[in-house]
């Protein structure tokens, strides 16, 4: 099983993921997974930001309910917006937030978080098939993704920042 999903985390693809989860302004990122009604899994991904003034806030990139289906949508504190803002949007969910002054960090801050969510589940996908050819027997469907969650958290974990307390 190791060989399979060892090579795998090679892929060019694994590597953007890993290049993403060493955004600067992002720490703490964990990977979820929401399982919808009709059987689509979707990938929601949560940070904290750390502003300039020490202030720690949650982003993240989330799915809420909406008439058409899920939609994608930006967090940060608790201010939110849909996700696929153009720059000035996000300059206003900045505003939204009290971080007016550092709008471009927190902009570019959340622009990652929708690169770093699109590109571990681009990632989930190749390594759930891997997951899938090695395991066999009983429900290797739920298996293989708890073992794909666990391993994007992982590679987030080691290659993210983690926030380190004040003093």
């Amino acid at each position: 099983m190791e060989n399979g999903v060892t090579d795998r985390l090679w892929d060019r693809e694994v590597q953007e993921f890993i290049a993403a989860c060493r955004q600067e302004k992002l720490s703490d990122i964990s990977v979820n997974q929401l399982d919808t009604e009709n059987g689509q899994s979707l990938l929601s991904v949560s940070a904290t930001y750390r502003s300039r003034n020490g202030r720690i806030l949650p982003v993240g990139y989330r799915w809420t309910k909406s008439r058409s289906g899920p939609m994608g949508e930006v967090y940060i504190g608790r201010a939110n917006a849909p996700a696929g803002l153009e720059l000035d949007g996000l300059f206003w969910l900045a505003l939204r937030s009290g971080l007016w002054v550092e709008r471009r960090h927190v902009a570019f801050a959340l622009l990652a978080l929708t690169d770093l969510q699109s590109k571990a589940d681009g990632v989930r996908v190749r390594l759930q098939l891997e997951y899938l050819k090695v395991l066999g027997g009983n429900e290797p469907g739920a298996q293989a993704r708890e073992l794909t969650l666990q391993t994007l958290n992982d590679l987030a974990y080691l290659y993210g920042t983690r926030s380190t307390p004040t003093a």
